[in-house]
C-alpha cells in the first residue's frame, strides 16, 4: 500500500500574518501601470479598456501587459518582484472562476506587499470566494472591481461600457489612502 500525503494550500486566517496595503502616494508624471492578464478569455481586452479609462484621470505614461502562462497559478515571486520594480500601479484580471479568482487575488496582494498599489477585476458571482481567499492571505477583505458574470461571451462594445462604468471604482482603489480602504486586520 502506498501512502499519499495531501497538502492543503489554505491556511486559516489566524495562521497568516496581516498584510498591509501599499501606500497610496502621489503618482509621478509618467506613472507605469502594470496589467497582469491571466489568460482567461477577454482578460486582456478588459485590462486594456480599463487602462484607457484610467488615463483620463491618472498620469499614466507607460502601460505594460504581463501575460501569465496559467490562470490557475499565482505569479512566481521573482516575476512579481520584477514587475513591481517597474510599476507604480497594478491591476490583475480576470477572476471569473474559482481558481483564477484566487490566483489573480494573490497576484494583486503580492504587488501590494511589494509596495505597488493594486486592484483586481472579478465577476460578481466570485465575490464571496474571493473575500474568503483574502482572509487566507491575511486580509479582512480586499477591494475588487466587479463586472457582471459572464464576461467571456460579451461583445467588446458591451465590455467597454461595463469597464467605463467600473473605472471610477478602480481609480479610487488604486489611489485612495489605504486607511480609507480599511482592509487590514
Amino acid at each position: 500500500m502506498s501512502l499519499i500525503e495531501v497538502l492543503s494550500p489554505v491556511r486559516s486566517y489566524e495562521e497568516t500574518s496581516s498584510t498591509l496595503l501599499a501606500p497610496r502616494v502621489e503618482l509621478p508624471a509618467d506613472a507605469h501601470l502594470t496589467l497582469i492578464a491571466n489568460g482567461k478569455p477577454k482578460a486582456i481586452e478588459i485590462l486594456e479598456f480599463l487602462a484607457e479609462e484610467l488615463r483620463a484621470w491618472l498620469p499614466i505614461g507607460e502601460i505594460e501587459i504581463h501575460s501569465k502562462s496559467s490562470a490557475g497559478r499565482p505569479l512566481e515571486a521573482h516575476v512579481a518582484s520584477d514587475l513591481a520594480s517597474r510599476a507604480d500601479l497594478a491591476i490583475a484580471a480576470l477572476g471569473d472562476c474559482g481558481a483564477c479568482s484566487a490566483c489573480s487575488l494573490h497576484d494583486a496582494v503580492q504587488m501590494e506587499r511589494l509596495g505597488v498599489p493594486a486592484t483586481l477585476i472579478i465577476t460578481d458571482v466570485f465575490q464571496r470566494s474571493t473575500a474568503a481567499h483574502a482572509r487566507t492571505l491575511g486580509l479582512v477583505s480586499y477591494h475588487t472591481v466587479v463586472l457582471p458574470h459572464p464576461v467571456s461571451t460579451r461583445s467588446d462594445e458591451r465590455l467597454r461600457q461595463l469597464v467605463h462604468d467600473a473605472a471610477p471604482v478602480a481609480r479610487d482603489q488604486l489611489i485612495a489612502p489605504a486607511r480609507e480602504l480599511a482592509l487590514t486586520a
